[in-house]
């Protein structure tokens, strides 16, 4: 009995040691450098370069088979906008997710928050046994594969990997085949200038980096962005498209809630401005000021502090009257935006 049981902690220990040494291996790629924040570009490259630890099973021959190739999905759900240290692994979420078989190693990534998972795999007719996964080691989780017109469809046989989650996100739905069709995700996406204000404006444009709440000048009135829960001073409107998820006293945009606006009347007004405050799973978006844009932009890329990005737009030199400031998520990266609020100033605009 003590024999059985020291061999059974033997392997949980050793289990244990090669599971954190591997996923820290894979945490690294992402977490090496604080500032400024790695893209998942260069997080997907690092995957690449990767390869799996074989923990019960020898790694399998690097042998070319009929499933290899790049897959990518576009999960409908709402994405992860939130900083999760711990979240359950392959827990499936909204966004692009990225699937790859190549010669033996299987790679997963999720391209909203970086992510992802290596393994090895094997192909026996219609059926993939995926294993040496850092997460799960301790199985080997079996699939039957097909391809349709342009998908690759993964049903489970058996997969209790991670509570039954890789099975759940693998064969959720069908995978594209960039060999095929170019769907997103495929390439990396080009973002180019990253902060661009319109030109042959007539009001005057500012981008300041940070909690603008914070700032040596910071607005006169502060409207909140989830008005269902905290609604605005008087005689300001917030409005949102019915998709926009509520966080707290945020709203947060995406694909399928791209939009949130503040209109108001008062000649008081000389500055109005939005604050977007988030992770750095934060992605693009517009401003628009009464219907013409005015500046669009990679929201992470204004400012990062201790893993908080966003900041501050903000709009003056407008005559008094009614105005709307609107913001929309842009959606070609399908990343969530986060905004905290709406700023309003009357004598002095808001200053860092």
């Amino acid at each position: 009995m003590k024999s059985k049981y020291r061999r059974e902690l033997f392997f949980a220990i050793v289990f244990g040691f090669f599971a954190v040494s591997a996923c820290s291996s894979l945490d690294e790629t992402a977490t090496s450098a604080a500032s400024p924040s790695p893209t998942s570009t260069s997080v997907w490259t690092a995957l690449l370069e990767a390869t799996p630890f074989a923990y019960l099973t020898p790694l399998p021959e690097p042998v070319q088979s009929a499933i290899d190739g790049l897959y990518v999905k576009l999960d409908q759900s709402r994405p992860q906008w939130w900083k999760c240290l711990r979240c359950a692994d392959y827990r499936p979420a909204g966004g692009l997710w990225r699937l790859q078989f190549d010669k033996g190693v299987m790679r997963v990534f999720y391209d909203v928050t970086g992510w992802r998972s290596i393994a090895s795999y094997s192909v026996d007719g219609d059926r993939i046994r995926i294993f040496n996964d850092p997460y799960c080691p301790e199985y080997v989780g079996e699939y039957r594969w097909s391809v349709s017109g342009e998908g690759l469809n993964l049903e489970v046989v058996n997969d209790p990997c991670a509570f039954d989650l890789r099975a759940k996100n693998l064969g959720r739905q069908s995978w594209n085949s960039c060999a095929v069709a170019k769907a997103p995700g495929c390439a990396d996406i080009e973002r180019g200038e990253t902060s661009i204000i319109s030109e042959n404006i007539s009001e005057d444009v500012a981008v300041y980096g940070g909690d603008s709440r914070f700032f040596a000048s910071p607005a006169d009135l502060y409207a909140h962005a989830n008005a269902g829960d905290m609604p605005p001073p008087e005689g300001i409107q917030i409005s949102y498209a019915d998709e926009a998820i509520p966080y707290g006293l945020h709203r947060v945009l995406w694909w399928n809630g791209t939009w949130i606006e503040a209109s108001v009347n008062d000649e008081s007004f000389t500055a109005m401005g939005v604050q977007i405050l988030g992770e750095q799973t934060i992605g693009w978006a517009r401003v628009l000021f009464d219907g013409e844009e005015v500046w669009r932009g990679d929201t992470a890329a204004i400012w990062e502090k201790l893993g908080r990005h966003g900041g501050y737009i903000q709009i003056s030199g407008f005559e008094p009257g009614a105005h709307v400031i609107r913001v929309e998520a842009l959606g070609f990266d399908y990343r969530p935006v986060t905004v905290a609020s709406f700023g309003f100033s009357r004598e002095n605009a808001v200053q860092p």
